[in-house]
């Protein structure tokens, strides 16, 4: 199991967009980006995009979605909410050689 890092990168003017890039390993390699769309209560939906680097395998995506998703209860409950329902898309390989997967939660 990889062992990932979240690095914050900073809000752009009129944009609610949570950006993150996933860093790995202790050489903090930038495999992969996450965006957060929503800004709860106003929003009852949360939508991440989850967008890795041809460079991780097929178990180091399905870790890197893992943690991701304890990435996501954990600031969804700092905010005072719990995350509902989800629907995931998969993985989707793009014309770049990186891999896409979308997450819609319910926020409540």
């Amino acid at each position: 199991m990889d062992v990932f890092k979240y690095k914050k990168l900073q809000m752009q003017a009129n944009d609610p967009t949570r950006r993150y890039e996933l860093m790995r390993g202790l050489e903090r390699d930038h495999v992969a980006n996450v965006e957060i769309v929503g800004d709860p209560p106003r929003d009852n939906t949360l939508v991440v995009t989850v967008v890795c680097f041809g460079i991780l395998s097929d178990a180091a995506r399905e870790d890197a979605l893992s943690n991701t998703r304890r990435f996501l209860k954990e600031l969804v409950t700092g905010w005072g909410f719990e995350l509902g329902e989800s629907t995931e898309s998969g993985w989707a390989e793009q014309p770049n050689g990186r891999f896409l997967a979308r997450l819609e939660y319910a926020v409540g």
